[in-house]
């Protein structure tokens, strides 16, 4: 059944990476490697992680809320902030997506309204509607709508794989435009090793760019800490972050480092009605 399932999941992939193929300009996407980590694992799911995955929603079971800031490069005028909603509605679950990203003179804003459910014993689902608006000082706004769908599969009680596309069909900014959204397809594995412990490996294929990859481990000790370190392999960029959890609430801290740009921080804050002892 595994060799199987692992067959569907790069028949699928391969599928999905030649849909589009037209050349034109491309805006890359907004990829955040220390919150992505987290989805492909039961334990370690927060209210961020369906933006990664709209798959997560199929469990969902309490009112979950995340507010995230990062200053790219620590740069003001690159600043980029986040918040998700998410609660379970419908057989299933419901997430809302806002984020902000850029200063006054330019910037990108994105609204995303989701759905996710299960589809079986080891298959959960999940779709995504976005509206992205783009503002340039003294050149106007122009916008763009796209969709993201995701797959997980659970192959083994300790196993998750997931699969995610992004904007596969189109998604062109503005009427006269030739500039379009980057289509983006992921291919996704955690491995639990135990209740507090998961490693996690995302591979990327982002339109125009080379095949990269998101590695990272996260664990969790004394229930109330919370640890992570990765690297993306794109720029040979190392990642982490730590978090502490308090009753209902989970603050994290946490950077990347670009090896010529530099350090990224970055704060999140998570809210959830369910106290559970992971989160």
């Amino acid at each position: 059944m595994n060799v199987v399932v692992l067959r569907l999941c790069g028949f699928i992939l391969s599928l999905l990476i030649v849909i589009n193929s037209e050349t034109q300009t491309i805006h890359s996407s907004q990829q955040i490697p220390y919150i992505d980590l987290g989805t492909c694992s039961r334990n370690f799911i927060n209210a961020f992680s369906f933006t990664n995955n709209q798959s997560v929603l199929s469990s969902q079971q309490s009112l979950n809320a995340g507010a995230f800031d990062e200053r790219r490069f620590a740069l003001a005028e690159l600043n980029f902030c986040m918040f998700a909603l998410s609660f379970p509605a419908a057989s299933g679950g419901i997430g809302l997506e806002l984020n902000y990203f850029g200063f006054a003179d330019y910037n990108e804003s994105k609204i995303g309204i989701a759905y996710g459910r299960k589809l079986g014993k080891i298959i959960d689902a999940g779709i995504q509607l976005d509206y992205h608006l783009f503002h340039i000082s003294g050149y106007g706004n122009a916008g763009a709508v796209n969709f993201e769908m995701g797959i997980f599969l659970h192959p083994a009680e300790k196993i998750t794989i997931g699969l995610h596309a992004s904007n596969p069909v189109g998604g062109k900014i503005g009427k006269n435009s030739g500039e379009k959204i980057a289509s983006v397809y992921k291919y996704a594995m955690g491995y639990e090793v135990s209740n507090e412990t998961c490693i996690s490996v995302e591979i990327i294929k982002e339109e125009d760019r080379p095949l990269y990859a998101n590695i990272g481990l996260q664990y969790f000790f004394a229930k109330q800490f919370f640890a992570c370190i990765g690297i993306e392999t794109s720029t040979a960029s190392p990642f982490g972050g730590l978090g502490l959890k308090w009753k209902n609430i989970r603050v994290d801290i946490s950077t990347r480092y670009h090896p010529e740009l530099g350090f990224s921080p970055a704060l999140s804050v998570v809210f959830f009605t369910k106290n559970e002892d992971k989160n």
